[in-house]
């Protein structure tokens, strides 16, 4: 049973040889790591930063996802005005396949309406792998352990990748748009076998709240996700799992939404909790001291893997240096800081 949802995967590439299925990573602490989805947020705190994040996903059940996440960036000075400039690596293991992925982002900055702009343009380059010699089918009258539609050997197939990123901050709040594989780029695993990856979608916004006590700052956001893929759905009259194939109406099954607020404390220290629609009740703490941040989140399932999976782990941890860009340049940028 454990086994059985990753080798759904397996199961739909019986009679296909094309697969379309989700690519990016979920993550709980997703405002911590805004430039993994939005190239534009390059620079965007004005201090070189190295983030490293890690998650767990689904613990108790077997070849479940493991993601591992590094993003660098910083503002630099060209031409007398601050631009910012980023890469990030992103490895994933999800049952039989394994993807990685490094890119380099670039974000032009601008100042307008009282606040900062930016537009952003991500390069990459990624790989998708899936190793066919670790499937494992069943020995009955219904599965053939001869079909070709399943790869027998490790196959794996390499594309570029881009993506396209807006962001805008004030004083107290700052919004993001992006759109990641711009290109919907198409992975050839092998002469037989080819990985489509869908456009994503991501809209991201935060605020800052200061509350009487001059210690506290209470920091909600928001992250809303979707991807141009068909989606499984539950018909309410036949309780049959049908394809929904409108991409619109797919799209809008596929959205996911993540509802957070952290409590912050001096700067310091802060602890929140974050509501993931039809999925997840998460539990997040974290602090900083100096140039080092530390965070923690804790996936309570809410949806029907709470049967088989007890939650999900991820941690980051982030260096963080003041360039002081800002000094003697006429287009200054102060972000909205998230801790």
């Amino acid at each position: 049973m454990k086994k059985a949802l990753f080798l759904i995967l397996i199961i739909v590439l019986t009679g296909i040889q094309s697969l379309k299925a989700q690519f990016d990573t979920q993550l709980s602490n997703y405002w911590a790591a805004i430039s993994y989805f939005n190239p534009a947020y390059a620079g965007q705190t004005g201090n070189l930063e190295a983030t490293l994040l890690s998650r767990v996903q689904w613990l108790g059940i077997e070849n479940a996802p493991r993601t591992t996440i590094l993003t660098v960036q910083m503002p630099y000075s060209l031409l007398g005005k601050v631009q910012g400039f980023g890469a990030s690596m992103y490895n994933d293991r999800s049952g039989l396949f394994s993807v990685s992925m490094y890119s380099g982002q670039y974000a032009w900055k601008k100042k307008m309406l009282k606040g900062n702009f930016s537009v952003g343009i991500q390069v990459g380059y990624l790989n998708q792998s899936f190793d066919g010699t670790k499937v494992e089918i069943p020995q009955d009258d219904y599965h053939n352990p001869d079909d070709e539609a399943i790869p027998k050997s490790l196959v794996s197939g390499t594309s570029l990748d881009f993506a396209l990123g807006l962001f805008f901050s004030k004083e107290k709040w700052f919004a993001g748009l992006s759109v990641n594989h711009l290109l919907a780029p198409t992975l050839n695993l092998s002469d037989k076998y080819v990985f489509e990856i869908p456009r994503s979608y991501y809209f991201t916004a935060g605020y800052n709240i200061q509350l009487n006590n001059p210690l506290l700052k209470l920091q909600p956001t928001l992250l809303v996700k979707t991807m141009e893929m068909t989606s499984l759905y539950l018909d309410g009259d036949s309780l049959v799992e049908k394809v929904e194939t409108n991409m619109l109406k797919a799209m809008l099954r596929n959205t996911q939404v993540d509802v957070s607020v952290k409590l912050v404390y001096n700067k310091l220290f802060w602890g929140g909790l974050s509501w993931r629609k039809g999925d997840a009740l998460v539990l997040m703490l974290g602090g900083k001291f100096k140039m080092i941040e530390a965070g923690y989140a804790y996936d309570f399932p809410i949806s029907r893997i709470i049967k088989e999976s007890t939650g999900s782990h991820e941690v980051f941890i982030r260096y963080s240096m003041d360039l002081n860009m800002n000094k003697g340049i006429k287009n200054k940028h102060k972000s909205v800081r998230l801790l």
